[in-house]
């Protein structure tokens, strides 16, 4: 009976192992600046200035479950290119369809000094994360890292 029982335990464990393996796991290391809008009255969108940002973005998923990690530093400029403030965010979100649920946070901090690294500041709504290095990739990922100690 005891053999019985360890087979048995030793099978289920396996096809869960099997089955988180089975997760697909992408991870985007990005730097870029992109034009910041705000809706009038009319209900148009006027640009309001541009903000760069330095971000990870973490997925794992399988037929199972979907789990989303989101690490942002962005810097806030106005339309004339005064510094306004930076944002520390990291988000989370789970989402279970086994269970039909879903789970997260979405942690933010403010500061008052320019973060973001590796954006230059001429053109920056052209700048683009292909322009930079393998290594240029690892510093942002490194750095946004450093920040997120103000928000975990």
């Amino acid at each position: 009976m005891g053999r019985y029982v360890t087979a048995i335990l030793f099978l289920v464990i396996s096809l869960l192992l099997g089955a988180c393996s089975q997760a697909e796991q992408v991870e985007h290391i990005e730097a870029f600046g992109i034009e910041t809008l705000e809706q009038n009255a009319e209900g148009l969108y006027e640009p309001t200035g541009y903000k760069k940002v330095n971000a990870i973005t973490a997925s794992k998923e399988d037929k199972n479950y979907m789990k989303i990690d989101m690490k942002t530093v962005e810097d806030f400029y106005d339309t004339k290119g005064a510094y306004i403030k930076t944002v520390i965010t990291h988000s989370q979100g789970y989402q279970s369809n086994v269970l039909d649920t879903k789970d997260g946070f979405n942690r933010i901090e403010e500061i008052r000094e320019p973060s973001t690294i590796l954006i230059p500041d001429e053109n920056v709504e052209q700048f683009r994360t292909d322009m930079l290095s393998e290594d240029e990739l690892r510093q942002v990922k490194k750095h946004v890292q450093s920040f997120m100690k103000l928000v975990d």
